[in-house]
């Protein structure tokens, strides 16, 4: 079991944790999060709309991260809802993640599973987790935020205030960040320009590229679709280098590339099918999109499971020690019976 220092949970909190942990969630939507947050000391790595296969209830699930320097001891977010036709929200649900209300949920952070004993990978004794949020630490996973059941068109996702450690708070009131460009928004021939330039092939085939990379002062996206904290030199996912992205990947050096193309007399330039390149590339987009869901929706039911078996493991502890406590008896009384009958 996870624990959080300073925190003590009532059964009906723990009740509470564990079927939402075990319920059949079903992915509706991956919702978009085609943005970085200029200035702002988290960032929202993914989101998604599920809905529970036997209630038909319908949540909201976040994975954020702390990009700033300070820790983090509460975020207040709000969702804005929009419903039927409308142009402007129509509901706006408020929540707020902080150790206190137990609304963390899973959280990963690199250096954490180094620290762990022996009986804490076995599950024997409690993960203690401190209650801030520490730099590069991600939370939300499995925090389940209710919306209606008459599900809305479109979702947005504010950023209100964030209150750190140090007893300080930022009020932000954010709702978009920067744009990404979809690299399927280029025109064919800048596409065909990275592939001639790109010296990182072996990355297509399993983390195609997807976006032209940008950076801040405190996180940079790769052109597979991954935030990566500034400190790292390479993409925690597909393995690019994040100085010959940012230098290469762009529109003024594919223009270039796409210069010195047309002056060579590149043959395949020449012949090409635009029109059938572009299609391919949209039905590409559309699949891996379909992909992540399922695959996240995949990770939901190995959770649900996980917590099943280990619930069912823990309420087996007490009847195994009883177990072994007559066999151990049991084996000393036939050993004694057995010497008695020898004299």
């Amino acid at each position: 079991m996870v624990r959080t220092e300073g925190v003590r949970l009532s059964r009906k909190e723990k009740q509470r944790m564990r079927m939402d942990a075990e319920r059949p969630l079903r992915v509706i939507e991956r919702l978009d999060f085609s943005r970085i947050y200029e200035d702002v000391p988290v960032e929202v790595i993914e989101g998604y709309t599920v809905t529970d296969s036997d209630t038909s209830e319908c949540f909201a699930v976040f994975k954020i991260q702390n990009t700033g320097d300070k820790e983090i001891s509460a975020l207040e977010v709000r969702l804005l809802l929009y419903e039927g036709a409308a142009n402007i929200p129509t509901r706006r649900l408020d929540f707020t993640y902080t150790a206190s209300k137990n609304t963390w949920g899973r959280r990963s952070c690199s250096d954490d599973e180094k620290k762990q004993g022996f009986f804490q990978r076995l599950g024997l004794k409690d993960i203690v987790l401190p209650a801030n949020i520490r730099h590069g630490e991600s939370f939300g996973e499995g925090v389940l935020i209710q919306v209606p059941k008459s599900y809305c068109r479109k979702i947005e996702f504010e950023i209100r205030t964030v209150h750190f450690a140090d007893g300080t708070s930022r009020v932000l009131n954010i709702v978009s960040g920067k744009k990404y460009t979809f690299f399927k928004e280029l025109d064919e021939d800048m596409r065909y320009a990275y592939r001639k330039m790109n010296v990182f092939a072996r990355a297509e085939e399993a983390h195609p590229i997807k976006l032209i990379p940008q950076a801040t002062d405190k996180v940079w996206l790769c052109c597979c679709g991954r935030k990566n904290l500034n400190s790292a030199a390479v993409c925690a996912d597909c393995g690019r280098e994040k100085e010959w992205q940012l230098k290469n990947i762009t529109e003024a050096s594919l223009e270039r590339e796409l210069d010195s193309i047309k002056a060579s007399g590149d043959p395949e330039f020449i012949h090409r099918h635009k029109v059938q390149a572009g299609k391919q590339l949209s039905i590409e987009s559309e699949e891996e999109r379909k992909k992540k869901a399922a695959d996240f929706e995949k990770t939901l039911e190995k959770l649900a499971e996980q917590e099943r078996i280990k619930r069912h493991n823990q309420k087996m502890i007490l009847p195994k020690i009883i177990l072994w406590v007559v066999v151990i008896y049991g084996l000393i009384y036939l050993f004694q019976s057995f010497v008695d009958h020898q004299m």
